[in-house]
């Protein structure tokens, strides 16, 4: 008895101080709505959808908008100001003619100083060497660690603390111990695994091993919902890499990816990407020439092998601390100007309304307009939402393909004959909105054929969804798709 009449007492405690609990977390949810309209501005239907559930749920309205509800970051960027400016004067420049797609980011270079931090120009004469899959990818990053004799700077979404997460971290440690300055970013999120213990024999090493914005609860505000997607490496300043591919052993059975390994004037601005993100990571500013400029190779040799094609090159870097969405701006972009082809392989499928307009506007050009997604996918609730959108551009004469043999995880666009995006942005409002990502604008003939060729090789192993397929699928299974749909911004 003594401890039901405790309980009881315990009971009626909470009881009483149940309206004063309520009273502190309505006023908490009606302070948090001046953020939902300075963050949702210009967005009037979720601002609205915000302030209703903050209302409605006001204790869990709270925690979810400060967790995951902000779009937007500040953050303190590396500034080379001086030091660039007399650096690229001191670079050749090609005073002939731009390339076609230059026309391309013009439309984003108008736009304010600070919006066009991520847009940097196009430069022509790269050497680049398509990476397909794990296998090859990783072999090919091998070489590049091995002939590195400067520095080795490695900047990933996910590391895996498997045996291929081990096989890089020891590779990495045995350079380091040569003396190669190498560092290693890896957001906190997606490498949970690998920035703790699992590091140590790197750090150990004498590397810098971080962690890209922890989350903290204590912080004045949290940023879980902001991720570092990117994937880049760069080796001496002479030799870069982005694509799509993480380090893990998961990526050499049954996955589809697609990586670039590339040359020329092009790997400085994939190294200014990742010296902004160590500035803010670390407060280290990367500023000496000497990782900008690319190093010495004995005899003279090229890290990356045969005969390959050379093209014209643009980096776009994008985060949730730039006012635009500028891969999202330039896809847009792309898609309007398309006049033959619009064809795009990507994991996730949950486009922003415009993107879903200019694809169909495209169709109603007569542009061929194909997309090609995972059958099977790593993100099993994204794969719900994304097939949310099927019927609506399907009605609008888009055409659908679901790769059957493996996971698809490649982020390709081909557009035209001369046009072409490979980095590691979706075609998902995550990545145009949320995340830190890094596109490759490619500018050629021969390297665009390439690309085709290797989207046809997809399609040839892949289904088409038409409007009959999907109105066979069900009520439940529709109503799961509907009902994913209302969370897809957050996926």
């Amino acid at each position: 008895m003594p401890n039901l009449t405790e309980s009881l007492v315990a009971l009626e405690r909470v009881v009483a101080w149940w309206p004063l609990l309520l009273v502190a977390a309505e006023a908490l949810a009606l302070l948090t709505i001046p953020s939902v309209l300075l963050q949702r501005r210009g967005q009037p239907l979720a601002a609205l959808a915000w302030v209703l559930g903050l209302i409605a749920v006001p204790v869990g309205g709270v925690l979810a908008w400060w967790a995951v509800g902000r779009s937007h970051l500040d953050r303190k960027r590396r500034r080379r100001r001086v030091a660039h400016d007399e650096f690229a004067s001191s670079r050749p420049r090609d005073d002939g003619p731009q390339p076609a797609g230059e026309s391309l980011l013009l439309p984003l270079n108008e736009l304010s100083l600070r919006s066009c931090d991520g847009v940097f120009p196009t430069v022509p004469g790269n050497r680049l060497l398509l990476l397909l899959d794990g296998d090859q990818t990783y072999r090919a990053l091998e070489r590049v660690v091995g002939a590195a004799r400067c520095h080795l700077h490695f900047l990933f979404y996910s590391w895996a603390a498997d045996e291929v997460g081990a096989r890089f971290r020891d590779l990495l440690a045995e350079r380091a111990r040569d003396g190669v300055e190498v560092r290693v970013l890896l957001d906190a999120l997606g490498s949970a695994s690998a920035t703790g213990r699992f590091m140590d024999p790197l750090r150990r090493s004498g590397a810098r091993v971080e962690p890209f914005m922890p989350t903290r609860f204590l912080r004045r505000s949290l940023t879980v919902n902001f991720r570092n997607h990117r994937k880049i490496v760069v080796a001496d300043g002479r030799v870069g890499y982005t694509g799509g591919l993480n380090i893990g052993a998961e990526h050499l059975h049954d996955w589809r990816d697609l990586g670039l390994l590339a040359e020329g004037p092009v790997v400085a601005h994939l190294q200014e990407v990742f010296a902004d993100d160590w500035h803010f990571a670390t407060g280290e500013a990367l500023t000496a020439e000497t990782y900008f400029e690319p190093g010495p190779l004995p005899g003279g040799a090229s890290v990356i092998p045969g005969d390959l094609p050379s093209a014209p090159c643009a980096i776009l870097n994008d985060g949730p601390d730039l006012p635009f969405a500028l891969i999202h701006d330039a896809s847009f972009i792309a898609i309007t100007r398309a006049r033959e082809r619009v064809w795009v392989a990507t994991p996730y499928l949950i486009p922003t309304p415009p993107i879903q307009a200019a694809l169909r506007t495209a169709v109603a050009r007569g542009v061929d307009v194909r997309l090609l997604v995972p059958r099977r996918s790593d993100q099993p609730l994204t794969r719900l939402a994304g097939r949310s959108y099927y019927p609506q551009l399907l009605a609008g004469g888009v055409r659908i393909f679901e790769f059957l043999p493996a996971i698809l995880h490649e982020k390709l666009w081909v557009l035209d004959r001369d046009l072409a995006l490979v980095g590691s942005a979706n075609l998902d409002i995550r990545s145009f909105r949320l995340n830190f990502e890094t596109t490759c604008v490619i500018h050629g003939r021969e390297v665009c054929d390439q690309l085709a060729r290797l989207f046809e090789a997809g399609l040839a192993e892949a289904e088409e969804v038409t409007l009959d397929v999907v109105a066979r699928r069900g009520r439940l299974m529709s109503l799961a798709e509907a009902a994913m749909n209302l969370v897809s911004p957050l996926l």
